[in-house]
């Protein structure tokens, strides 16, 4: 027992690096959009094309991705598309043309959507059940990292080297060993453990229409996608207080970044809560209250106030959409475990493609209306909308026991 612990921590280490990677890769549009609109000269509905490019693949693929954690295992899965996230970094990097930078982000979006979900199947197969949920909340917790390197990154890279590009080169280098760490770690660590039940000749559509068509889901799916409507504004937030509160890129670096490391403490403090009540409804709607009145409040801050005021508010906005952590251990808790890896990439999936499709919408409002009310408008709908579902309609599942 002792050795499996050993071994579970390694991995968790791991798989943390590549997730802080990935973040940051998933976040480094949003970060650079003062930037590249410039660079390329291109309007807010186009810069939010490029941002949702990333998005839109990395959600579509969320369901096979449930499907091949299932057929090839975990450890094949993450290792082959890392491998093309690698190559899609170096793309990126190298790229001057936004065509060239839409087909990098693309290709970053494929490699990085199966991840998530097979870590967690990692987590869930090597952590004991009362420890489980606060290691994915440890996990989830290196996402706030990547995002606030990415956003306080940039500006600073921009600041001391006049481009963006070394510190994108950096991390492309660190994930490269990374991958190379996840290749020896889960190869010399019990393969048939990690990669875990294979279900080739199974009926895979038989369980997918099951798990699509089970009610239990919905909730789920509706919450996540209205959920996704935060990362949204986290991807604007830069250029939402450059033009609406004359903030320089790297005060709004420092704005947006510090809400982004809020969700290291998030995640871990959010998903040990849950653990510690063992509750996961009370948690999930509390949160989500508190980040919606948070939303309405920073949207309504007034320009000229002291930086640690918005510093203040934007950490306690993405500390307490940390919440998102908790889908991750309640989806598994109310679906049987042969439909919990697609019920997973079904929530993250649908999620995704929900911000992948309002990240552009958000900024075509802005150029349409040249402002940012109409915007902030859906921002805030979905907010209380997501919030009164979480409330009225998912049920208890602490233990794998759904309230009936």
């Amino acid at each position: 027992m002792a050795r499996q612990m050993s071994y579970a921590v390694v991995l968790l280490v791991t798989i943390c690096v590549t997730y802080f990677v990935e973040n940051f890769l998933r976040s480094a549009a949003g970060a650079l959009t003062p930037i590249l609109i410039v660079e390329l000269g291109i309007s807010h509905g186009s810069m939010g094309l490029l941002i949702s490019a990333f998005f839109f693949v990395y959600g579509v693929i969320q369901i096979p991705s449930g499907i091949l954690s299932d057929a090839l295992g975990a450890r094949k899965t993450i290792l082959g598309f890392t491998a093309l996230t690698v190559a899609g970094v170096f793309l990126f990097w190298l790229s001057r043309s936004y065509s060239l930078l839409g087909l990098a982000q693309l290709m970053v979006g494929v490699g990085c959507s199966v991840f998530y979900i097979n870590a967690v199947k990692l987590i869930s197969t090597w952590f004991p059940a009362e420890r489980k949920a606060t290691a994915i909340g440890v996990l989830s917790a290196a996402s706030g990292l990547g995002n606030f390197v990415a956003y306080m990154g940039f500006p600073l890279a921009v600041e001391r080297f006049g481009d963006w590009r070394p510190l994108y080169l950096g991390m492309s280098f660190l994930l490269l060993a990374n991958w190379a760490m996840n290749f020896r770690v889960l190869r010399e660590n019990g393969s048939i453990q990690v990669d875990g039940a294979h279900t080739r000749g199974q009926p895979i559509m038989r369980t997918l229409f099951a798990t699509v068509t089970d009610a239990r889901l919905l909730p789920f799916i509706a919450g996540y996608v209205l959920a996704s409507f935060c990362w949204v504004f986290l991807s604007w937030m830069p250029q939402f207080l450059i033009d609406t509160k004359g903030f320089t890129y790297v005060d709004a670096g420092i704005v947006a970044s510090v809400g982004s490391i809020a969700g290291i403490p998030g995640c871990i403090v959010v998903a040990a809560v849950s653990d510690r009540l063992r509750r996961r409804k009370l948690p999930i709607v509390a949160f989500s209250a508190v980040y919606t009145v948070l939303l309405f409040a920073f949207l309504g801050l007034p320009g000229g106030l002291p930086l640690s005021v918005y510093l203040a508010v934007s950490f306690g906005l993405t500390f307490m959409v940390s919440f998102w952590v908790l889908f991750f251990s309640m989806v598994p808790e109310t679906l049987p475990p042969e439909r919990a890896g697609v019920g997973l990439g079904l929530v993250n999936g649908l999620g995704t493609i929900g911000f992948s499709v309002v990240a552009p919408v958000y900024g075509g409002l802005v150029d349409a209306t040249g402002g940012y009310t109409a915007s902030n408008m859906v921002l805030m709908g979905g907010a209380v909308a997501m919030t009164l579902i979480f409330a009225l309609f998912v049920k208890e599942c602490y233990g794998g026991k759904p309230d009936k």
